[in-house]
């Protein structure tokens, strides 16, 4: 029999919380001991006793020192994110268990979104986050990854285990996460996986087959969960979704520790937020205590993921200085969904080959004439993604010739800018050469006498010039030839002269990169 103390008295939401049952469970056993309770009571010692011993098998003991009721930990609640490959039936889980419709909402029936349900399975409070499953939301399933106590990763029957799956595999490795994989789309293939030391399930996301099974499963895993890790950290909650509905802007937020109230300040890494409305299932409240679910609406939020009460934890009011160079085009990116803008800032920063493109701001919410002049004022082309231009802001736009481009997938937000910036270009130096003299050519035209000190050069190649460490120029060469003769490539050792295209700043002791690009 398990045991706990209490004062003289309690609320029946402490004592739910303390048992693990929902109010309404609770209120109708004690109904059917002859005891009618309201939700908002506060109960005498004597009857929780009673009750606690009858229904639940509990011990109670009284407390003699003060403000010692116990309150659920943030153990006491239960993690769990579901993630898998694109179309791997993660969201139709969801849907099943739930009972909604969310997967034929979806567009292009592409998870870009994150969703965050709770619920009480076997008398324990669960919180259950659906992922999308590309790999460009990467960095979103890593947050959740350090967020869950265990993991559910949807497999269907009809793909093979890819890179993909073995990156998560390695993932919940790395954080001692436990984890249950899903063979999902058993009714159409019972086949059979092995995976050293991890737990599979056979399931129908489709029908129900196997899924109270694997629910079971993850609640028998319970006691030996992981502690979260970033509960330990300075953060308080963090960013789940956007989206727009009925004209309002919704922000849905988590909040993991403490408690947030009206008129306080969410602290990101470089801006403050003022909170002026609370919603909780719809409900507008003062104030709501963690963990829970919070809806905010019509207010302006950056795209960091987690946030804090305390401004000494996270928040950097210093300017950021972001070098913009002339020749690179500018963009400023909006979207009403906090996941896409999260997943491309990501994709931007990790660009292995990025010579042009500059992806100047990210933002959130409705564009609005305050955006439009951002745009004019410093060069920006537009990017919008699930926006819906007002009419009158569209005419400026095209008025003012600024380029515009809408979208619904982030797939085809990637697919443009790696076909029109080869950002899926992977760098490779084939050769360096050192300039060693100078020759006139033509109207005051110069050839670089140069030294192939290892590698090759060919005359496709791009080449890079360097003045000591800082690059000078990046382009094309006209000519290449060694002793007065056309030549399409020179080896190491060779001694070749170069004209080079848009560039007559020879200095003997410059060096040349030769350089090819290769498509990922």
């Amino acid at each position: 029999m398990k045991n706990f103390y209490i004062n003289e008295t309690i609320s029946v939401k402490e004592l739910t919380e303390i048992i693990g049952i929902s109010e309404l469970d609770f209120i109708k056993k004690a109904f059917f001991k002859g005891i009618i309770i309201q939700k908002n009571e506060i109960l005498k010692f004597e009857t929780v006793f009673f009750l606690c011993k009858n229904l639940f098998n509990i011990n109670v003991l009284k407390n003699n020192k003060l403000h010692l009721i116990l309150k659920p930990s943030i153990n006491n609640y239960f993690y769990i994110s579901i993630t898998g490959n694109v179309n791997s039936g993660k969201t139709t889980l969801i849907d099943f268990i739930f009972k909604k419709n969310i997967s034929y909402n979806e567009i292009g029936k592409i998870t870009q979104f994150v969703s965050v349900f709770k619920t009480y399975l076997y008398n324990k409070n669960i919180f259950i986050f659906d992922l999308p499953g590309h790999e460009i939301f990467n960095k979103i399933i890593k947050n959740y990854i350090n967020l869950s106590n265990i993991l559910f990763l949807i497999i269907s029957v009809e793909n093979e285990i890819d890179k993909v799956y073995e990156n998560i595999l390695h993932l919940t490795k790395e954080n001692n996460l436990n984890i249950i994989i899903c063979l999902n789309k058993i009714d159409k293939n019972n086949k059979n996986i092995f995976i050293e030391n991890v737990k599979i399930c056979k399931i129908s996301s489709k029908n129900g087959y196997g899924v109270k099974k694997l629910l079971i499963e993850s609640i028998n895993s319970f006691n030996s969960i992981k502690n979260i890790h970033l509960i330990e950290e300075n953060y308080n909650g963090f960013i789940v979704n956007s989206y727009f509905e009925n004209n309002n802007f919704i922000v849905t937020l988590f909040l993991l520790k403490g408690v947030l109230k009206l008129n306080n300040f969410l602290y990101f890494k470089n801006e403050k937020v003022f909170i002026n409305n609370i919603y909780i299932n719809n409900i507008f409240k003062e104030y709501c205590e963690s963990p829970c679910i919070v809806k905010v609406k019509n207010t302006h939020f950056p795209i960091n993921f987690f946030f804090s009460f305390n401004k000494n934890n996270t928040y950097n009011n210093e300017d950021i200085y972001k070098e913009n160079y002339h020749n690179f085009d500018n963009f400023y990116i909006k979207s009403d969904n906090h996941t896409i803008l999260i997943a491309i800032e990501d994709f931007y920063n990790n660009l292995k080959f990025n010579n042009k493109l500059n992806l100047l701001k990210f933002s959130l919410g409705e564009f609005t004439l305050s955006d439009f002049k951002y745009c004019l004022n410093f060069n920006c082309k537009i990017i919008l993604i699930n926006i819906k231009l007002n009419l009158f802001i569209k005419k400026q736009i095209i008025k003012n010739n600024i380029f515009y481009k809408e979208f619904d997938l982030i797939n085809n937000v990637i697919d443009f800018f790696n076909n029109e910036y080869h950002c899926n270009k992977i760098e490779i130096i084939t050769g360096e050469l050192e300039v060693k003299s100078i020759f006139p050519c033509g109207k005051n035209k110069k050839i670089a006498g140069c030294y192939v000190k290892y590698g090759y050069l060919e005359i496709e190649n791009i080449i890079k010039v360097y003045k000591e460490l800082k690059l000078i120029f990046q382009g094309k060469i006209n000519s290449l030839k060694i002793q007065d003769k056309n030549v399409i490539k020179v080896l190491q050792n060779d001694e070749c002269g170069i004209n080079i295209k848009n560039f007559n700043d020879i200095e003997t002791g410059l060096k040349i990169v030769s350089i090819k690009y290769v498509f990922k």
